[in-house]
């Protein structure tokens, strides 16, 4: 979500345990600091001090921050509820933006944000309220994957050791029944949470009803496409999500002498590649068009990993296009 001009700017440094605050005004620039708790009363403390300046803390502010994960999350739910439009920018793009800097200070760190914020605040991406619903998607995302490790874990060690010892791989298994049957039922209750916050939000339960609606395109595909995409508001472009899950192709060479294979980039998500790499083996599987598209390059010589990224580059892109054109 784009805002519109704001009169205020509110830049903030974010560590743990504090908050340097920076308040900046568009029509003069001037810059304005103090430190607060990052806590309920530091926050309030913030608000009154903000309101002393003249700001609302309401609708008429623009609050930009870098993205420190937990330690941002409490102030995100406090501003999201008082209408500020809040602004999670990437420290990287902050910093090339500044250009080359010496030293660092937590009270700069929050001027410089501020500046940033009001120079570019044109392109600010700002978070929805569904953001604190994806927040909340990603940790339980995050707590099933964990739940699958260690079924694998215990899972592989038995049948590692079935071939070899098999009295020893039967007791392993007696022993870890209990354990094996409440990871399932946590796995299973944690995909049931999921669903329900997905459905309690409108928004993210339409471009979750438009993905699955892509053959090959499952529940965990889907989920975790609007965690990486932030609901398609921070990634909406088939080519960069498809460079970001490490399925677009790139050429090596330079010259006549350098002729190497073309290849994706190892820079990727891996978890997300993962994920649809099991999608495309399922639309290869399922969709019939799809299935003779494989077939028939592999006929024509292609290799079949080779195909098979450009199965999950097309399921990228079709993902992209519904959740786009908001047409199943």
């Amino acid at each position: 979500m784009q805002p519109q001009v704001s009169p205020f700017i509110l830049g903030v440094d974010v560590s743990k345990d504090s908050l340097d605050v920076c308040l900046t005004r568009k029509n003069d620039g001037a810059l304005q600091h103090q430190k607060f708790n990052n806590n309920r009363e530091g926050f309030q403390r913030m608000k009154a001090w903000m309101k002393h300046q003249g700001c609302e803390a309401g609708t008429d502010t623009l609050c930009c921050m870098e993205h420190t994960g937990m330690y941002t999350r409490q102030l995100v739910h406090y501003l999201l509820a008082r209408g500020v439009h809040v602004w999670l920018e990437s420290a990287l793009q902050i910093k090339r933006s500044i250009g080359m800097v010496r030293g660092k200070d937590d009270k700069v760190d929050a001027q410089r944000i501020a500046r940033y914020a009001l120079l570019h605040q044109q392109q600010a991406r700002c978070l929805s309220l569904c953001g604190v619903t994806l927040e909340r998607l990603k940790d339980l995302q995050a707590s099933r994957n964990r739940l699958i490790k260690a079924l694998k874990s215990i899972k592989g060690t038995i049948q590692e050791l079935l071939p070899i010892d098999p009295v020893s791989a039967k007791t392993l298994e007696q022993v870890n029944r209990k354990a094996i049957k409440g990871l399932e039922k946590s796995k299973e209750q944690v995909e049931e949470k999921m669903q329900e916050f997905i459905a309690k939000d409108g928004e993210l339960k339409r471009k979750y009803d438009l993905m699955t609606s892509v053959k090959g395109v499952g529940k965990v595909l889907a989920i975790s496409l609007l965690v990486y995409t932030q609901g398609f508001c921070r990634m909406d472009d088939g080519r960069k999500l498809a460079c970001y899950c490490g399925v677009a192709p790139f050429e090596y060479r330079s010259g006549t002498s350098v002729m190497g294979k073309t290849g994706v980039s190892k820079f990727a998500n891996k978890e997300l590649k993962q994920v649809l790499h099991m999608a495309a083996l399922s639309s290869i599987r399922n969709n019939g068009e799809v299935r003779t598209y494989f077939e028939r390059k592999v006929g024509e010589g292609k290799s079949k990993m080779s195909v098979l990224n450009a199965v999950r580059n097309k399921l990228l892109h079709q993902v992209v296009a519904v959740v786009k054109r908001g047409t199943p």
